[in-house]
């Protein structure tokens, strides 16, 4: 969802958004473990990749802080040991996961939405957003996983 869009501006937006879904919860608790609540909503920006249909960024999504937590709780639990370069996890997922699978719905829900000149739009309420509106209601949001570690120079330009 674009901030603004049909709604004119940002407040009549976020009053939609409170009349539809209730206040969110400022609370600690409420918030993922090692990420201050609201992190993200004054830098989530997604961006259309031209030339790569369904494909989108969203540059600042976690800090550099944010960042070494998430990496230092999937290390603790040994996701990838020097032997093991690839892991899958199917159903329950582990906490990190599903901590950055909530922070990825609302980075989607509140964050602006850039589809960009060069990105080819074929259906464009399924191309003006990130993921299809289908998903966006889905209870887990990602129910499994594939994580892979690289090592420089694993990854070569075709």
């Amino acid at each position: 969802m674009a901030g603004g869009g049909e709604y004119g501006d940002d407040s009549k937006c976020q009053a939609a958004l409170r009349e539809a879904f209730g206040d969110s919860s400022d609370s600690e608790s409420d918030a993922p473990a090692g990420v201050s609540p609201r992190a993200g909503r004054g830098r989530w920006r997604w961006e259309a990749v031209a030339g790569i249909r369904g494909l989108w960024l969203c540059a600042a999504f976690l800090s550099a802080d944010e960042q070494a937590r998430l990496l230092a709780a999937i290390q603790q639990e040994g996701w990838f040991m020097d032997e093991n370069n690839q892991a899958m996890r199917f159903g329950d997922l582990p906490s990190w996961a599903v901590e950055l699978s909530t922070l990825i719905h609302e980075a989607i829900c509140v964050g602006d939405v850039n589809v960009g000149v060069g990105a080819e739009m074929t259906n464009e309420d399924e191309d003006a957003c990130p993921l299809p509106s289908d998903l966006l209601w889905r209870e887990p949001f990602f129910d499994q996983m594939i994580g892979n570690r690289y090592k420089p120079g694993y990854l070569r330009p075709c």
